[in-house]
C-alpha cells in the first residue's frame, strides 16, 4: 500500500462505483431519516390525530340496532381512513432509507456486494476489521453522537421540570398542544443535532475510499493503455499505413 501513492484515475473510479464500492456514511442515512420523520409528524401529526378520533369515535358510536350492513360501511370507511395514514407513514419511512442511500451512491444497485464472498468468511479479516481504523472511527462517532442526544435530551427534561407546576393551571387542550410543542422541538434538536457528526463521517469515509483506491505509477500506465492504447501497437500500425499508402 506505500508504494500507491498516486491519485486514483477517473476510469478506476467509475468501475469501483460500478462495483457497488462507494463511499457511504450509515450516519448520513441515520441523519437524514431523523429530518424525514421529524417533517412528517411535525405535518401529519394534526392529521393523524384527527383520523384517530374518528376512528374511535366511530367504533364507539355504532348503533347496534342498525342493519349489520350499514355497520360494516361505517366501520370500514373509518378503517378506510386508518389505513391512508398508515400507508402514508409507511412510504415516508421506505424513502426516509431510499433518500439518503440514493443521494450517496447516485443511485447505482450492485448485485456483487450483495453476493456471498468467501473473503468476508475469513475471521483473520474479520478481526482486522473489528480492530480496524474505519471501526474506531465508527465508534468514536457514534459515542459522540450518543454524548449529544443525551445532552439534548436532559436539558430538555430540565426545561420541563421548570413548566411543569405551571401547566397545571392550563386546560387539557392546552397542557396537551405545550406537550406536542416541546415533543416537537425536542425531535427538531435531536434531529439537527446528528448533521454534523454525520458529515464529518461522510467526509472521512470519502478520504478513506480514495486513499484505499490509490494507484502506483504502473497501475496508472496500465490504465493509459487500456483508455488510449498501447503506443508500441499504435505506432505499427501507422508505420504499416504508410507503407500501403505509398
Amino acid at each position: 500500500m506505500s508504494d500507491k501513492t498516486e491519485a486514483t484515475t477517473p476510469q478506476r473510479l467509475r468501475r469501483a462505483r460500478k462495483e457497488g464500492d462507494i463511499a457511504k456514511s450509515a450516519h448520513v442515512t441515520t441523519a437524514v431519516s431523523g429530518l424525514f420523520w421529524w417533517l412528517f409528524l411535525v405535518i401529519e401529526a394534526p392529521h393523524v390525530y384527527q383520523v384517530c378520533v374518528h376512528v374511535v369515535e366511530t367504533v364507539v358510536q355504532i348503533d347496534q340496532t342498525r342493519p349489520f350492513a350499514e355497520r360494516y360501511v361505517q366501520v370500514t370507511g373509518a378503517l378506510a381512513e386508518a389505513l391512508t395514514v398508515v400507508l402514508a407513514t409507511l412510504g415516508v419511512g421506505a424513502l426516509a432509507i431510499v433518500v439518503p442511500e440514493a443521494a450517496q451512491t447516485g443511485g447505482v444497485i450492485a448485485f456483487k456486494r450483495v453476493l456471498p464472498d468467501i473473503k468476508r468468511l475469513n475471521p483473520v479479516t474479520g478481526i482486522k476489521n473489528l480492530f480496524g481504523l474505519k471501526t474506531l472511527i465508527d465508534t468514536a462517532i457514534t459515542l459522540a453522537q450518543f454524548s449529544i442526544l443525551l445532552f439534548i435530551f436532559w436539558h430538555a427534561l430540565a426545561t420541563w421540570c421548570t413548566q411543569l407546576l405551571p401547566s397545571f393551571a392550563l386546560s387539557f387542550a392546552g397542557q396537551l398542544s405545550a406537550t406536542g410543542q416541546s415533543l416537537a422541538r425536542l425531535l427538531a434538536m435531536m434531529s439537527v443535532s446528528q448533521l454534523a457528526p454525520a458529515a464529518v463521517d461522510f467526509g472521512l469515509q470519502r478520504f478513506q475510499w480514495r486513499r484505499r483506491l490509490r494507484m502506483d505509477k504502473n497501475e496508472i500506465k496500465r490504465e493509459y493503455r487500456d483508455e488510449e492504447g498501447d503506443p508500441h501497437i499504435k505506432g505499427r500500425r501507422r508505420a504499416m499505413h504508410r507503407e500501403l499508402s505509398r
